[in-house]
């Protein structure tokens, strides 16, 4: 079968990159995802659970010519979804919708959804329920123009939700961005890792996933592939067993992160207790004015405000300074930086020359993973 691994936008090189270490070199980038040819069950549960990058990994089903409702619902009805689901199962459907006659994506997930109950009704008496908040099988309906794919969700829950994040704060990058920021900018897993803004953590865990080769799915317990017809129970477990075996302890004295957030830094606590790295990294709350660690770190990356959802524009130049002063002074040399930040002003109050600039995007808003070489 072909999967379509889905991932934000910006993003899509870089998953393709991930699939290759992962071996699966033969993909094709697509919008907003890299389509993954001849692939098997295995191969299925391996992204799943191992995909830092991806968002989905979905099993295309039916693709039609999609010019109005009746055609939506008719290519729907057409499949035999008592191949898929049993009218036992719960379900619902994620819908995505860019075409000048369905405009609104919750009425076509509803069409759909109409095309698979009544079919079922006809055939066996009996139709599936809806879920949307813990289905049983998750559906995911993409159209684009005049075309319409229908897929089944293996991932049910999106992949960025990892299990740790049990405290939030405002505004928290996802887990799945944080890992594309420390790929994009060459984190290895060996260096002294330090982020002075740590917020609720997200930056800080997912560097320690990586440093500890933890498969990003480790704390899960609940897929979209387990209510698939054709799952195996002992072939998962095998793709399971064989990454988890790869799995390291981290190096002591090799993460550090601050925040000045008394929130935040409980948030963050509960987080690394939540992912089992609550010994091995090294947290404070205090001013990054006053941020030391133990070791000087080589390496520094930082998601701080900038002023779009939380604090004013206005109140962060000094934060932005002290990040640069922290870099300057308080790293060990050579090293390296990185600044995430969705504000251009407030990126100059930094004062040094970023050697490169990655743009992204953060929930709608266009930002750039500013690259610092610190001598």
């Amino acid at each position: 079968m072909e999967l379509f691994v889905t991932c934000s936008g910006h993003l899509e090189q870089l998953l393709a990159d991930e699939l290759a270490e992962l071996g699966y070199p033969e993909v094709v980038i697509g919008f907003r995802g890299v389509r993954v040819p001849n692939t098997t069950l295995e191969d299925v549960y391996r992204i799943n659970y191992c995909s830092r990058i991806g968002g989905r990994v979905l099993i295309p089903i039916t693709r039609f010519r999609c010019h109005d409702e009746k055609a939506l619902y008719d290519g729907i009805y057409r499949v035999d979804w008592l191949k898929y689901l049993s009218p036992k199962n719960s379900i619902a459907i994620d819908a995505n919708v860019n075409h000048p006659r369905l405009r609104n994506s919750l009425y076509c997930a509803q069409v759909a959804k109409d095309a698979i109950c009544d079919q079922l009704k006809k055939r066996v008496g009996d139709r599936p329920s809806v879920d949307t908040k813990a289905p049983d099988v998750q559906l995911n309906l993409y159209i684009s123009n005049d075309w319409a794919v229908f897929s089944y969700d293996t991932s049910g829950t999106p992949l960025h939700k990892r299990g740790y994040r049990q405290e939030v704060v405002p505004a928290p990058i996802q887990e799945s961005l944080a890992a594309a920021l420390l790929k994009m900018a060459g984190f290895q897993g060996l260096e002294v890792f330090c982020d002075p803004c740590c917020g609720s953590g997200t930056i800080l865990i997912e560097a320690a996933l990586i440093a500890s080769n933890t498969p990003p799915g480790y704390l899960r317990t609940r897929w979209g592939f387990q209510s698939f017809p054709e799952h195996s129970q002992g072939l998962w477990l095998k793709v399971k067993a064989e990454a988890d075996s790869k799995r390291k302890p981290l190096q002591a004295c090799h993460f550090f992160g601050g925040d000045i957030n008394k929130q935040a830094m409980h948030a963050c606590r509960v987080n690394l207790r939540a992912a089992g790295f609550h010994k091995e990294i090294n947290v404070q709350q205090c001013d990054i004015r006053e941020f030391t660690t133990d070791v000087l770190p080589n390496f520094v990356m930082t998601n701080p405000p900038y002023g779009q959802r939380l604090d004013d524009v206005s109140q962060l130049h000094s934060l932005y300074r002290a990040i640069g002063d922290f870099m300057k002074r308080k790293t060990e040399k050579p090293g390296k930086g990185f600044v995430y930040t969705g504000s251009f002003e407030l990126s100059k109050e930094v004062g040094l020359a970023a050697s490169k600039r990655h743009v992204l995007d953060n929930g709608g808003i266009e930002a750039r993973l500013l690259a610092y070489d610190l001598f």
